[in-house]
Formats: C-alpha cells, sequence, structure tokens
C-alpha cells in the first residue's frame, strides 16, 4: 500500500489542477458567449473575470470549511453546509458583479446609468448572475462531494486490504507456521481426530484472511468465529499457559464490525503479551451494548512497554480505518492503556446491524 500512495499525485496538486481548469474552463464559455453577441464590448470580459474569479475563490473557502470543521460530521450536515455555502457564495458573486457595474457607470467607463434606473439594473443583473453562479456552485459542490467520499472509500478498502496482509503475514510468519503444522504433525499419533480439526482451522483462517469478499464489515459472530479458530490453533502450543474468554451479549452477535479488527487485537494481545512471559497470562474479551455504541475491551496480561513498540503501523492502520469506516461519528476509535500488569485495548464503534 506504500507503493502506491507513494506514485499517486498529492491530493493537494490534483485539487489545484481541477479547481483551476474547471473554472478558467467556464470562465472561458462565458467569455465566448459574450463574444458571440453583436453588442459585445471588451467590458464584458471584466465582468465576467469579476463573477468567475469571486465564486472561484468561494468555493476554495467551501473546500476549507468543509475539510476544517465538517469533515467528520453525519452526512446530513456536510450537504446542508455545502448548499447553503454556494447560497452565500453565488449572492455575494453576483453583488460584486452589480457593484463592479455601477462603479464603472459611475466613474464613466461604461455607459452611464441614469439614478431612476440604477436600482432596476441593479436587480436585473444581480438575479440572472445569481442563478447561474448558484447552478455552477451546487454542481461544484456536489462534484467535490462526492470525489471526497469516493476516495474515503477506496481508502478503506486499501486500509481493509491492508489488514488483511497484516493477518496474512502474521498467519504466514514462518515461526508461527511451524509451529501450527509442528504442533498439528504431534497430534497426528497421539490425536488424530483433534488434528484434522486443527489442520481445517488454520484452513479457514487462510481462508478468511484471503476471501475475495471485500466487505469492508461483517457480523461479530462472524469474527469471533475467526478469533476462536485462531485460539485453538494457538493452545496447541501454550497448551495451559494460554486462558482466553468471551463475554458477549447475545444480542450485539449481529451487528457489524470492520472485518479482521478482533483478529488482529488477539494476535497483538498473544504475540506482545502472553508470549513473551514464561508463565503465559490470560485474554479476556468482553462485548457489550453501551447506548448505541458497541464496546469491546480486550484485557491480557502484560505491561504496556512490551507493547508500545507495536503501536505504529498494526494500531494506526486499525484506527485510520475506523475514522474512514465511521467519519460521522466521534465515538468510535480505539484506546490502548496499561494498569496493575494488564493491558487493555477498548475499541468503540457505532452500533450497525
Amino acid at each position: 500500500m506504500t507503493s502506491n500512495l507513494a506514485i499517486a499525485p498529492p491530493e493537494r496538486h490534483v485539487y489545484l489542477l481541477c479547481q483551476l481548469s474547471g473554472w478558467l474552463a467556464l470562465y472561458a464559455v462565458i467569455s465566448i458567449a459574450a463574444w458571440t453577441r453583436l453588442t459585445f464590448t471588451q467590458v464584458e470580459l471584466l465582468y465576467a473575470l469579476v463573477l468567475v474569479g469571486s465564486s472561484a475563490i468561494g468555493s476554495h473557502l467551501i473546500r476549507f470549511g468543509y475539510k476544517k470543521r465538517l469533515r467528520s460530521k453525519v452526512i446530513w450536515q456536510q450537504v446542508l453546509y455545502l448548499a447553503v455555502s454556494s447560497l452565500l457564495i453565488a449572492a455575494i458573486a453576483a453583488l460584486l458583479l452589480v457593484v463592479t457595474a455601477l462603479a464603472l457607470a459611475h466613474f464613466g467607463i461604461t455607459n452611464p446609468i441614469p439614478a431612476a434606473q440604477q436600482w432596476f439594473v441593479a436587480r436585473v443583473v444581480f438575479t440572472g448572475n445569481f442563478f447561474n453562479m448558484l447552478m455552477a456552485l451546487l454542481f461544484w459542490s456536489a462534484l467535490y462531494f462526492s470525489i471526497t467520499k469516493v476516495r474515503q472509500l477506496r481508502q478503506t478498502n486499501e486500509l481493509l486490504k491492508s489488514s488483511q496482509l497484516d493477518a496474512l503475514k502474521n498467519q504466514l510468519n514462518p515461526h508461527f507456521l511451524f509451529n501450527a503444522i509442528n504442533n498439528i504433525r504431534a497430534l497426528i499419533l497421539e490425536d488424530p481426530q483433534r488434528a484434522r480439526t486443527m489442520l481445517a482451522r488454520l484452513a479457514d483462517m487462510l481462508r478468511y484472511s484471503l476471501s475475495k469478499d471485500d466487505k469492508a464489515k461483517v457480523t461479530l459472530s462472524s469474527e469471533l468465529a475467526i478469533v476462536n479458530e485462531y485460539i485453538e490453533l494457538c493452545s496447541i502450543q501454550f497448551e495451559e499457559r494460554l486462558r482466553f474468554t468471551i463475554d458477549v451479549e447475545h444480542n450485539c452477535l449481529q451487528a457489524l464490525v470492520p472485518k479482521l479488527l478482533l483478529q488482529l487485537c488477539v494476535e497483538n494481545a498473544i504475540k506482545h503479551g502472553i508470549s513473551t512471559d514464561i508463565n503465559g497470562g490470560s485474554i479476556d474479551v468482553t462485548i457489550r451494548q453501551i447506548d448505541n455504541l458497541l464496546d469491546i475491551s480486550i484485557v491480557n496480561d502484560g505491561s504496556f512497554d512490551k507493547v508500545s513498540n507495536h503501536q505504529g503501523v498494526g494500531l494506526h492502520n486499525i484506527r485510520q480505518r475506523l475514522a474512514l469506516l465511521y467519519p460521522d461519528s466521534r465515538h468510535a476509535g480505539l484506546s490502548l492503556y496499561s494498569e496493575q500488569r494488564k493491558v487493555k485495548t477498548r475499541i468503540r464503534l457505532p452500533l450497525e446491524f
């Protein structure tokens, strides 16, 4: 994923190119339309520049406000902001055009306008150009909103693939595979039935990670099933050193969660907590509904300094995925902290079915 992002044009450069190209094209269309009229005068090019230029600057301010304050708000608030902002900028652009036209007439640069007709002229100029620029700005807002959402969706899919790759790397890690296969081999003579079961568990995990189904969210029950299979595989190696419990409210089982979210968190708990202690330890997963949120708590034995190095790529990807999958919720997030030789990972998600 890193290499793909590195060769992609920077977002700001693409935006500036599209912004300049779009508004210059509109200016060219208006100028050509004015030039083809028999009553064309060069001052009309100035009028078009004032109208289009102020609208272009206004659209940039709309984008600035959207990115600064509105991108994390709910959809209807974003749409309302874009619509009202377009209305306001169109009114300002049309008003600037009226002021420019009256000023040029006042200073004798264009034909003077009788005082009795100034209000009528101002109203006609304002009304027509206001609606024209409103249509242009609404189109710009719809286009910008659509591109932003498509970009967010693409980033979500990229992070999902990155998480799938992280999970697959953990499962295809030579040490993990060696231990899993070696432990299964040892079981063949002792307990053939369990050996076949564990081999099926390993195949299920790999199939889940390699699945071509790019759904960003799966049911909690599906995610817990894979977590249980991973724990069963690890229990061959750790035996009594690994103690695992899941306490989940029944009404949460069909809730939607980001794919591979729990699996990666449990893998981190084992890799950076349980496996580093000769006595092993416990992992306790608790899942509850709190108001309209899904509250997931993963507590494992260990200390924060042992896992702090892993706050990089893995947890960063998870946080990014949560931000992209739940852009309209300020509650979605992941926190990690340590207390009394326990490391607690807490995830809060909007409750969805």
